[in-house]
């Protein structure tokens, strides 16, 4: 019989979750503003709209706050919200269909300027980070959200199991099939990268 060992996470994980347990005063306010960030920058790679991004991430953590004291510590404390997450975009991506983004919006137009002219280099890296998150945005919902996870978040093949509780295995034939249809998305663009 295999002996189930307790996940590695951090210290102020587990104070935040019992103060929660407990019901401290401000608790839910301090893991919300551990989490936000992360789980907005997760909302935006999977809407693709600031505006749906904000719905998502208060969805998230309403759900957050009414489950937090039945936690059990089977997994961190981040893991168990970014599976709030998923299980929230995944809701949300079968009530609305990805944006149609033409290569023209990836590419640009030859009339556009740049209202406040900076350094070539941050132009260029401005550029590089818009082509690549476009491309990640037309993957697939299930290839884009382990690019995010693993490259954005910079989870682990483990959590990103527990997240999407599927298999490390699973997890990395997804992340496999997901930087093969990048690159061919890019190739494209192999100048400009």
């Amino acid at each position: 019989m295999a002996l189930k060992t307790r996940p590695e996470r951090a210290p102020e994980e587990d104070h935040l979750t019992a103060a929660a347990r407990r019901g401290e005063p401000g608790i839910f306010r301090e893991i919300y503003n551990t989490y936000r960030g992360r789980v907005y920058n997760l909302a935006l790679y999977s809407a693709g709209d600031p505006a749906h991004a904000q719905d998502l991430l208060q969805a998230v953590f309403l759900k957050v706050f009414r489950g937090l004291r039945s936690f059990r510590f089977e997994s961190s404390l981040a893991t168990w919200i970014y599976r709030i997450a998923y299980n929230e975009f995944r809701e949300h991506h079968r009530r609305r269909k990805p944006p149609f983004v033409p290569l023209e919006a990836v590419l640009g137009s030859a009339h556009e300027v740049d209202p406040q002219p900076n350094s070539h280099d941050q132009h260029a890296r401005r550029e590089r980070e818009l082509i690549i998150q476009r491309a990640v945005m037309q993957l697939p919902f299930h290839m884009r959200e382990v690019v995010v996870l693993k490259y954005v978040e910079g989870l682990s093949y483990d959590d990103m199991s527990r997240v999407l509780r599927c298999a490390p295995g699973t997890v990395a034939s997804r992340l496999n099939r997901a930087l093969a249809a990048l690159e061919e998305r890019l190739r494209p663009f192999r100048e400009f990268l």
